[in-house]
């Protein structure tokens, strides 16, 4: 349950932070503060299904990958996610290039929630008594 909450509220969150920081750093702007608000249930809207897609990857391989070989992996995952989801969804062609740095909001998006779901709480040690 952890692992679908943090994907699912936090991973589209995370995706756009990072793709307005991809943004700023490209000199685009979409309206300041009041513009990030604005855009933000649209992450949400568009980032739904992708996060959901990198979650099922990451449950999958849960039993079957110690943590950071699976933050890699859903990290590579996420990257692929994001570029497939632009493809799909968008009805003018993209640029190369920016397809390409595209791919970096799903992969931050990937590693971050998969890392947080692959943390575990310490185990408190038994005294001897």
């Amino acid at each position: 349950m952890k692992r679908f909450l943090i994907f699912l509220l936090l991973g589209p969150a995370v995706g756009f932070v990072v793709f307005e920081l991809r943004e700023l750093s490209a000199g685009k702007s979409i309206g300041g503060f009041p513009g990030f608000l604005m855009g933000l249930p649209f992450a949400y809207w568009f980032g739904l299904i992708p996060a959901l897609v990198m979650w099922l990857e990451d449950w999958f391989l849960e039993d079957k990958m110690q943590l950071w070989p699976k933050v890699l992996t859903s990290t590579i995952f996420g990257y692929a996610v994001s570029i497939a989801m632009i493809v799909i969804w968008t009805a003018v062609p993209i640029p190369l290039r920016q397809l390409l740095t595209f791919g970096i909001v799903g992969a931050v998006q990937g590693a971050l929630c998969s890392w947080l779901s692959g943390i575990k709480p310490k185990q408190p040690a038994l005294s001897p008594d």
